[in-house]
């Protein structure tokens, strides 16, 4: 076996030494390649130095000489020092161009280049000084021999010879260097082509050899999961041991699949069973549950929520996590959430009921902790109690946008059989919504302020976007669209639709009055939430919407603010009603109003929303709309 598998060893290392050997020499001719440039770089650079230097120097001697011109028609100390200083700079850019010159034959032209600049130099001192010494016509007779004018016509050709010969000699540089570079670039392309044909017959040779091999171990594996019958691949190398491998994982498996399948069954039979199938209608509430089980969990988990009627007017609101995951969680879960809906109907106060629930756990279920949030709504008034052992505090959505967590504290259940659990209150308006959840919802990414965020933008998001749909599953998407849930998550909300007795199951009546900061919002969701409970899922409510905000409007802007909307159900239809006591509406015969009215766009814009729309004047308005809904 060793032997054999060194052998596909080595043919695994082959494969990849051919390769890397190419890249290797291809990097070799590259780094060349980049050298070359660099050499070209270097003498463009040295070359147009080179040219500068002598512009320099030329123009130097020239600056020179009209100095000297300056000093005979001002002789003053001033233009004496402006003819030494570019004398001298001169003489220094001549030494510099010589140095400068790199080819021989270059460095005799720089030579005589600069030897001629001295002697013009040499020149034009001998003319100063004779205007120094006060003989000036000596300096003028000397400038004006043939052998001066001679001087200067040799120094113009030797300034052009000199340029001529240093641009043809990098010419000369760059052609070489370009014959080199189209030597490497050929040299490139064949070792890429050899490489790569040596790259794929070398892979191909080692693919041919085994993929027979290997197509009979992948269909070796797909047989050995559907359960049927195989062909084992014969040898003694890898892959024949990981084929032996695969069989004798599959007679495991099929050894322990019936059990683990009929555990799991009977699991998932016992969570069904001990989380709500269908929470109570409760007149006046709406309730929305979502759970989403952790995405490689095995087992099932202990999280619940729970709705359930105290009295007639009395409705408790459980929820909770049992730390751990299996059946024993699971049945925990169940014996908690019974006895809190038993602790309930003994007692309605939420610290009560909290701490008969723990002396029983701390008795019966030694080392088991838990978490859990109870209340109490009075559907009267909307009062709320409640009490908190350990667990994520719900958050309650008021009007618009403001979205707070409740506040309290309490331990964890079945830590301390004598924890006394405090019961704290809070109101709840119509159109408000309290939503409770587990941990495993704010946990997804390990941070919990990132996870409250997230919820309570999601929360703001789903209370404001009014959909038929279940809130608590739309909240969840929102917080796992992108990401596996390392735990269960429940979510419960609960919005309130309705407080007191305002009508029937068939009819609902709302009063409130629009000056009030968000009560037409609130009422508005109420409405809705209302609604949504019989219509189609995932109908549009966005025109109902409208309708119910154009009523309000103009009970707002025309009247004292009092106002009383009802939502009626007969023969399958949706009639909304809003009565008001202010003055009879204008342009009620559905006339489209003048472009520059104030008023009579609101009413226009409910009639084309509206199935129907009818007026009543009896101390004041009632307009009475047919809702374009289609109901279940």
């Amino acid at each position: 076996m060793p032997l054999v598998r060194s052998k596909i060893q080595s043919k695994a290392i082959l494969l990849s030494i051919v390769p890397l050997a190419f890249l290797l020499v291809f990097l070799g001719v590259v780094v060349l390649l980049n050298i070359r440039a660099s050499e070209m770089t270097v003498w463009t650079r040295h070359a147009a130095a080179v040219l500068d230097r002598s512009d320099a120097m030329f123009t130097s001697i020239g600056s020179a000489n009209q100095a000297a011109v300056d000093y005979t028609l001002h002789p003053n100390r001033t233009t004496l020092k402006a003819y030494q200083l570019r004398s001298a700079a001169a003489g220094i850019q001549a030494r510099q161009l010589v140095q400068m010159a790199d080819a021989p034959a270059q460095k005799m032209r720089a030579a005589q280049y600069a030897a001629l600049s001295g002697r013009i130099l040499s020149l034009i001192g001998q003319y100063v000084a004779d205007v120094r010494s006060g003989h000036p016509a000596n300096g003028r007779a000397l400038a004006a021999t043939p052998a001066t004018r001679a001087l200067g016509t040799n120094f113009q050709a030797a300034k052009a010879n000199f340029d001529r010969s240093e641009r043809q000699l990098i010419s000369t540089r760059f052609r070489e260097l370009r014959d080199q570079i189209n030597l490497y670039g050929y040299l490139l392309l064949g070792l890429t082509f050899v490489g790569t044909i040596l790259t794929l017959l070398t892979t191909g040779r080692f693919g041919v050899s085994i993929a027979s091999r290997l197509r009979t171990l992948a269909q070796n594996a797909e047989r050995l999961g559907a359960g049927q019958s195989t062909t084992p691949v014969r040898g003694n190398d890898e892959i024949a041991e990981l084929d032996r491998i695969y069989h004798e994982m599959a007679q495991r498996i099929h050894d322990t699949l019936s059990a683990y399948r009929r555990e799991h069954y009977i699991a998932s039979t016992l969570q069904r069973a001990l989380l709500p199938q269908e929470l109570p209608r409760v007149s006046g509430l709406r309730v929305d549950t979502a759970y989403a089980a952790a995405a490689h969990a095995a087992e099932i988990g202990g999280d619940w929520y729970d709705v359930f009627k105290v009295d007639e007017a009395l409705v408790g609101i459980s929820v909770g996590d049992v730390a751990g995951h299996g059946l024993r969680a699971a049945a925990i879960m169940g014996s908690v959430r019974q006895a809190i809906r038993i602790g309930a109907r003994v007692t309605s106060e939420p610290g009560s009921v909290l701490e008969r629930v723990n002396k029983a756990l701390c008795a019966d279920e030694a080392g088991v902790i838990v978490t859990a949030f109870f209340a109490t709504i009075d559907m009267r008034t909307g009062h709320s109690r409640y009490a908190v052992a350990g667990h994520p505090l719900p958050l309650v959505v008021h009007s618009g946008t403001h979205v707070e967590q409740l506040k309290g504290e309490g331990l964890i259940l079945g830590v301390e059989p004598g924890t006394e659990y405090r019961t704290f209150d809070v109101d709840l308006r119509t159109g408000e919504a309290l939503v409770g959840f587990t941990d495993g919802l704010i946990e997804v990414h390990r941070d919990y302020f990132k996870g409250m965020t997230d919820l309570i933008e999601a929360v703001k998001t789903e209370y404001a976007a009014m959909s038929a749909e279940n809130i608590a599953e739309r909240i969840k998407d929102r917080i796992l669209a992108h990401v596996d849930p390392v735990d269960d998550s429940a979510v419960l909300f609960v919005g309130i639709t309705n407080l007191g007795v305002n009508g029937t199951p068939q009819k609902k009546t709302w009063k409130l009055d629009v000056r009030e900061q968000g009560a037409a919002y609130r009422v508005r969701r109420a409405v809705l939430w209302d609604l949504s409970a019989r219509i189609r899922p995932g109908s549009d409510l966005s025109g109902v919407e409208l309708i119910l905000g154009e009523l309000l409007s103009n009970v707002a802007q025309h009247t004292s603010g009092k106002a009383e909307v009802s939502l009626e159900f007969h023969d399958g239809e949706a009639r909304l009603s809003v009565k008001d006591q202010g003055k009879p509406f204008e342009n009620e015969d559905g006339a489209m109003p003048d472009a520059l009215s104030a008023s009579g766009r609101g009413l226009h814009l409910v009639r084309s929303l509206a199935r129907s729309v009818e007026f009543h004047h009896n101390g004041g308005n009632s307009v009475a709309v047919i809702l374009p809904v289609s109901f279940a």
